[in-house]
């Protein structure tokens, strides 16, 4: 019963012959002689390079991006000590309000 449902399922190659009682296996053909496996070994590589290729492409950033991000966070000025900060054009926004 076994035997027979591996031959169903096509794990093994053969034929099985009740009336003599026995199983007749079938030629095995050498897969490794064709280009079949070098192929799917191929497309999976090609693959997984292509996704890494992909993903280390969208981790891209500018060269000082992560230096611009820093400041920023940490309060700093970007184009130095003479740029207002947010108080002083809040200042100047109320004091032309009180001229009008």
């Amino acid at each position: 019963f076994v035997v027979a449902k591996a031959v169903r399922d096509g794990v093994i190659d053969a034929t099985i012959d009740h009336e003599e009682g026995y199983v007749q296996s079938h030629d095995l053909v050498d897969v490794y002689a064709t280009v079949e496996p070098s192929e799917a070994f191929h497309r999976r590589i090609a693959y997984c390079l292509t996704t890494h290729n992909d993903a280390v492409r969208g981790m891209r950033y500018h060269e000082d991006a992560y230096k611009r991000q820093l400041e920023a966070s940490r309060g700093l000025k970007k184009r130095g000590e003479d740029a207002k900060t947010d108080e002083d054009l809040a200042a100047e926004l109320e004091d032309m309000d009180e001229d009008y």
